[in-house]
């Protein structure tokens, strides 16, 4: 990589209070709507605006959302996904921060208040990631997220591994100028809309995090994190974000690109999809795993999942669908207790 990030961009310098916009993308979530929308109005920092992007929910969302016209912009659209829900949610925005919010997530009281401090102390962050507690269906504590993210210039990483360690949607805050670049998100890809604003926006500026769990991220089994073991689906979303990256590298003027190869969950999922490939292959996979894991900076217990799910993938083929569609810890549960 021959050029810096301060000769890709240059970070605009935000006050002290600028306008947060607050961006909800929902779809029959109106279970949860409540309480993400309330998450919201009582903040600390109070200089935000809100904006609910409705996907054409067929349940009660938009009774729920129409009882808080008053405090936010309400937007029906017809059903288009989470990447257009959001492109409509950002061109309403008129903030000079865009924080997103899925409906079944909330946040910490004190989230706005501190994304807005990260970004003011730091004008070379284009992009912000925090941690996040996990929740149940009610709202019950059932665990941490990742605690170790990464921080500064991320595009090495981008460009020799085709990750970092960063935060969910509900985890991630913008600076507006940066965002811009990016846009307009994909709408017809199976890389979801967040992946590709968290590999293309980190070649306009260095990425920041506050380690600090500033929202509850709820695990119901019909979220975007639910396990998929469509291994044509998940391959294309590894091809679509190596595209992402490499023509952002392009669009910086950047000669690096990434070689699919080093994409470990690529070389996993491919693999799998053989059913039975040469030992070589398989010692090669677990070896970049360790290596990604190692200049990622992950903790012991994100490196050792990542092993193992990788490798039980790749080792015993005829297991590793179970283990993409159960998770890893559930399959795991399921291998020992059966259950």
């Amino acid at each position: 990589m021959t050029q810096t990030l301060q000769q890709q961009s240059t970070p605009s310098s935000i006050d002290k209070t600028p306008l947060v916009s607050v961006i909800i993308n929902n779809y029959n979530y109106g279970r949860f709507l409540n309480q993400a929308i309330e998450s919201v109005l009582h903040q600390t920092y109070q200089n935000w605006e809100l904006i609910v992007v409705d996907d054409e929910s067929t349940d009660n969302s938009r009774e729920i959302i129409e009882a808080y016209t008053e405090n936010l912009t309400a937007i029906f659209q017809k059903n288009a996904g989470q990447g257009e829900a959001l492109n409509t949610g950002i061109a309403h925005a008129h903030g000079e921060i865009i924080c997103f919010l899925d409906a079944d997530d909330y946040f910490h009281q004190d989230k706005l208040m501190k994304v807005v401090a990260g970004f003011y102390e730091h004008p070379e962050w284009v992009q912000i990631s925090h941690c996040w507690t996990s929740v149940d269906t009610d709202g019950l504590p059932i665990g941490q997220g990742s605690t170790l993210l990464n921080q500064g210039d991320v595009r090495p990483l981008l460009l020799r591994w085709g990750r970092y360690a960063m935060g969910i949607t509900s985890g991630l805050a913008y600076r507006r100028a940066a965002l811009q670049k990016a846009l307009p998100i994909p709408t017809r890809k199976a890389a979801a809309a967040d992946t590709y604003l968290t590999v293309v926006v980190p070649f306009y500026g260095e990425v920041g995090c506050i380690n600090e769990p500033l929202m509850f991220y709820r695990i119901h089994g019909n979220n975007k994190q639910a396990r998929n073991d469509n291994l044509s689906y998940l391959i294309q979303e590894r091809e679509d974000t190596a595209n992402f990256i490499n023509q952002a590298s392009a669009n910086v003027g950047l000669a690096d690109r990434l070689n699919m190869r080093q994409d470990v969950d690529y070389r996993t999922l491919t693999a799998l999809q053989q059913g039975n490939v040469p030992w070589a292959e398989k010692m090669e996979i677990i070896w970049l795993s360790w290596r990604e894991s190692m200049e990622i900076g992950r903790s012991a217990k994100d490196t050792l999942e990542r092993l193992l799910r990788r490798g039980i993938c790749t080792l015993f083929p005829s297991e590793g669908r179970a283990v993409l569609r159960l998770g890893l810890r559930g399959y795991l549960r399921f291998k020992l207790f059966g259950q």
